[in-house]
């Protein structure tokens, strides 16, 4: 999973890296909607509803709500002092 690699990276490298990580999870959550609004807002593809785009967005938070709470068990932070 590439999150997961770049949560290791972001671990290893970076002296602050809980605070960094505060800003860029969400970030990249509000990101990866995008997307999902895109497709709701072109109709392009056909039988593509409202409904079906909320549901891949509450798709993305859950993913999101699943993997920071494992990342932070599986790949913990060192204690930086934020």
């Amino acid at each position: 999973m590439i999150s997961a690699a770049v949560w290791a990276i972001i671990r290893a490298r970076s002296a602050r890296p809980a605070r960094l990580l505060r800003t860029l999870v969400p970030a990249v959550l509000i990101v990866s909607l995008i997307p999902d609004v895109m497709v709701g807002v072109a109709d392009s593809r056909p039988g593509t509803s409202w409904g079906a785009v909320i549901d891949l967005m509450v798709m993305h938070v859950a993913v999101t709500a699943v993997a920071v709470p494992a990342y932070l068990r599986f790949l913990p932070l060192r204690g930086d002092q934020d």
